[in-house]
């Protein structure tokens, strides 16, 4: 955001300064800033800056008009007013679950290439281990492994810089502080050794202290950090609010020398003290809790586990339940808790492959192959990454599909004979003292059922709203026609009531005061931003024409009242597909005018933008004409026509 920096502070200081902001909002395309001297504008300096395409005084509030990368310079001007205003923004509001799965996939996606090569090397490894091409002494199996493995070893420093990054640190104080978690020495030192003494000894939380920080008993993960998504994301979070705390109270001529510093030396003691405590009581409830559950109904635990498995993979919380199946097969030889979950990374995988035949994305039929291929080696971090949790219902049927198996397997009385998942993991199901194959039979159909499930969910359910499409946008090669979104008064964009839109400071258009509340989409395209308040719609054409429909002036006060969006960002939509219902009559009645603009946004790459005479409209009508630089024949017969 640094290269809105110079447009902030600009705009600030023209505006009388930080300390004459009340507050500040923004809506499509404008900063709204109320202030406490409307005296001390200077908008005239302001409309001089190459970067405000309009300034003006309207409900009170002084408006300045940014573009479509309002939402970005809003931000920085959040960042530079630091508690000296009220700085908000009507938000999509969404729950605690969204919220968090939406930050996991942000921090996430970044690292799905990487994720998705671990997988393809694993899987070679363990074709050319059961073919007995190499052996696990084997140098290049050494070689293979350690590439395979690296990136899961060390995911918390890379989710360290990707966290940080989503949370505006430092990134590369998250990658230190993802270092931190998982140096060798905190593993030998902090939970192996002398036990100097069992915290909740005879309970369910019994835990082991090794050692101490400063007194204070250190309750280290077992299994460490390594493998784990959760704690760093957690860490790093913490780690921001250290940071940007440090810098309001660190002079900021050593801040440069020491803030990195001091995040890192508070923010590593409290995730060791805070985050290791949290796993072992939640690693110990779902240990408990399985096992207690297996002991009154196998059947009911076996559809608990399944459903519950691939959520608590997300989390790094799946271990406590592979090391009930460890135990078992440690002590017995045979296991009833690995045959629970076997059958989820085959949900996940028929998911991939659903999408991968619906999707119209380059890119996710690219991605899509080589997770399928780490998916069926039970490697699902790509699946369920780049695929299943950013649509979060696709989630859902992976969870149902491997319950569906699970079910299968519990039912039939299935164990499992080893420790091994994914396409090579059926021969755990042989039985090693009688040869007896009926365990792999079963295996066989849970997976078929758990594939034909996920998949068919999938696939018949699958939107285009869902769809990322990420298809280049053809250039404009022949004139194209506008149609109206609305039934309404056609008029000169000249005569709008809002001086922005008058100007055409957002570009050339009409207006239309619309007769009824339902809108339609005027092109065959792509929605590019829906205002949480509903009251504006940005949509790109298939052919790259960027078009803006604002419903009223000033509307974005009513917070969505009056409102209801049909469509959603990424969305594609049709000429003559409603878009938007509108209550005219509940803005008429708040005070606000039902005014509506059509704006082709990027008008300065056409050779024109021409508009229909004034007069009465009916939605779907030919309203606007875009004109591109290579007609520039039928530009002069069309102005020689109005």
């Amino acid at each position: 955001m640094e290269k809105y920096q110079e447009l902030v502070t600009f705009i600030l200081k023209n505006v009388g300064g930080k300390d004459n902001v009340l507050s500040v909002t923004h809506c499509m395309t404008r900063l709204r800033f109320t202030l406490k001297d409307d005296s001390l504008v200077k908008k005239e300096e302001i409309v001089q800056s190459p970067d405000v395409m309009s300034a003006q005084f309207a409900s009170g509030r002084f408006q300045v008009v940014i573009g479509t990368h309002v939402a970005e310079v809003f931000q920085v001007v959040q960042e530079n007013l630091n508690g000296n205003a009220t700085a908000a923004v009507a938000e999509e509001k969404k729950g605690m679950l969204s919220t968090l799965v939406d930050t996991i996939t942000k921090v996430i996606t970044p690292v799905l290439g990487i994720l998705t090569a671990s997988g393809l090397l694993q899987g070679i490894l363990a074709l050319l281990t059961a073919t007995q091409v190499l052996s696990v002494t084997d140098g290049a199996y050494i070689i293979l492994h350690a590439m395979g493995q690296a990136v899961f070893y060390f995911l918390p420093v890379t989710l360290g810089y990707t966290s940080a990054k989503a949370f505006k640190m430092n990134p590369f104080v998250g990658m230190m502080l993802g270092a931190t978690l998982i140096i060798p020495e905190l593993m030998t030192g902090l939970s192996d050794g002398n036990v100097l003494y069992t915290l909740f000894k005879g309970t369910l939380f019994q835990t082991p202290v090794y050692n101490t920080f400063f007194g204070i008993p250190i309750l280290f993960p077992a299994t460490g950090y390594q493998y784990t998504v959760i704690p760093i994301i957690f860490i790093v979070y913490v780690g921001s609010k250290v940071e940007k705390w440090l810098k309001k109270v660190v002079p900021a001529v050593i801040a440069h020398n020491v803030n990195s510093f001091l995040t890192i030396l508070i923010t590593v003691p409290l995730a060791i003290l805070i985050v290791g405590p949290i796993t072992n009581v939640l690693s110990s409830l779902i240990s408990a809790g399985v096992s207690g559950l297996y002991d009154i109904s196998p059947i009911v635990t076996s559809l608990v586990v399944a459903l519950l498995y691939q959520p608590l993979v997300i989390f790094g919380l799946h271990w406590p339940i592979s090391a009930i199946g460890i135990t078992n097969l440690a002590q017995s030889g045979v296991d009833y808790i690995f045959p629970m979950s076997f059958t989820a990374n085959f949900a996940q995988t028929a998911v991939v492959l659903a999408v991968f035949l619906r999707t119209r994305s380059k890119d996710q039929k690219a991605l899509a192959i080589p997770a399928m291929v780490s998916g069926l080696f039970c490697i699902i971090e790509p699946a369920i990454y780049g695929f299943s949790l950013p649509v979060k219902k696709r989630f859902a049927f992976s969870m149902i599909g491997g319950a569906v198996g699970s079910l299968i397997l519990a039912f039939s009385a299935t164990k499992m004979y080893a420790m091994s998942f994914g396409i090579l993991g059926f021969a755990a199901f042989i039985n090693p003292e009688t040869g007896s194959m009926n365990g792999l039979i079963m295996a066989i159909i849970a997976t078929i059922a758990t594939s034909v499930v996920a998949f068919v969910l999938t696939y018949m359910t699958f939107k285009k709203e869902d769809d990322v499409v990420d298809e280049p946008k053809k250039e404009l090669v022949k004139t194209e026609v506008i149609v109206a979104p609305v039934t309404g008064e056609l008029k000169p964009i000249e005569s709008s009531a809002d001086e922005t839109f008058a100007s055409k400071a957002l570009g050339n258009g009409i207006v239309i005061v619309p007769k009824n509340g339902e809108i339609i989409s005027p092109v065959n395209g792509t929605i590019e931003t829906v205002f949480p308040s509903g009251h504006a719609i940005g949509i790109v054409s298939d052919t790259g024409i960027e078009i803006l429909i604002h419903i009223g002036i000033d509307t974005v006060e009513l917070e969505g009242e009056g409102f209801k969006p049909l469509v959603k960002k990424g969305q594609t939509v049709v000429q003559g597909e409603k878009i938007l219902e509108v209550d005219l009559e509940k803005i008429k009645a708040a005070g606000y005018s039902v005014e509506s603009l059509i704006a082709v946004t990027n008008t300065d790459q056409f050779l024109d933008v021409m508009s229909e005479q004034a007069g009465n409209i009916k939605a779907g009508e030919k309203i606007l004409t875009v004109i591109p630089f290579n007609n520039q024949t039928e530009f002069n017969n069309l102005a020689e026509v109005n």
